[in-house]
């Protein structure tokens, strides 16, 4: 994947960006297996958080709220710090094959309150969930394969769920894109920021390849970034428009 995307021309030498990969996300399940050791009181010595504002400023208008991330820095301590600010959010997650496997994810990710959506039927509850204003939170960069629209990710047409633009027309729930900036283990500079909001439209594909675009070029802005905190091993561009050959 960093051949794809940079070719020769990789942003730091290729040992040292190598070693930064893997670090943060060998980092990034150590910290996973402590999500225990969060708490309320703690939870401000972990993150420097910038515009949380727009959390509340999105809920005002009583139609819920969609939040996006990417597999970057600690995805995963992203829900828990909402959730232990006291917000009602559940995320979509994909059930893993292994039901051991699962039930651990499981038992972390709800640990605080938060809930877990599985992909199934997920539309249908996110959009009850949505009007009793609540928050639906949704990492939304990996391949999707045939149910996914191509938008350009780092350069590349990337098939990309359509979901979260799908939520937004059917509910008005405003969008919000969160990043977690790893600074050392344990420590992040997180921030929010708008992707979108105002009154549900009429749902057109326009519209949706517009909105699906939007948030996949605030992503790729921190992966250009700290290209050292994506998670790269992920097939990101494994499936190609029909005209096409396979690139990887």
């Amino acid at each position: 994947n960093l051949k794809l995307v940079y070719g020769d021309n990789l942003p730091m030498p290729q040992k040292a960006l190598l070693n930064n990969i893997y670090k943060n996300f060998i980092y990034l399940w150590m910290e996973f297996l402590q999500t225990s050791k969060l708490s309320a009181d703690n939870i401000n010595e972990h993150f420097n958080i910038q515009n949380f504002e727009l959390i509340d400023e999105a809920l005002s208008g009583n139609k819920g709220m969609i939040i996006l991330s990417g597999h970057f820095g600690n995805f995963e301590w992203l829900g828990q710090l909402v959730g232990l600010k006291g917000y009602k959010l559940s995320g979509i997650a994909k059930r893993q094959s292994n039901p051991y496997v699962n039930a651990l994810i499981e038992k972390n990710r709800t640990r605080f309150g938060v809930g877990v959506i599985y992909t199934k039927n997920s539309v249908k509850v996110s959009l009850e969930k949505l009007a009793k204003n609540e928050i639906i939170a949704i990492v939304t960069d990996q391949d999707a394969r045939d149910r996914g629209i191509f938008v350009d990710f780092m350069g590349i047409p990337s098939s990309t769920a359509v979901g979260p633009a799908v939520l937004y027309l059917r509910s008005g729930a405003p969008i919000l894109f969160v990043i977690s900036i790893r600074k050392a283990y344990g420590k992040f500079d997180v921030f929010f920021e708008k992707v979108c909001d105002g009154p549900a439209m009429q749902t057109t594909d326009e519209l949706i390849r517009g909105i699906t675009q939007r948030h996949t070029l605030i992503l790729e802005k921190w992966v250009k970034k700290y290209p050292e905190q994506w998670f790269w091993m992920h097939r990101r561009w494994k499936t190609r428009p029909y005209e096409e050959t396979d690139i990887l």
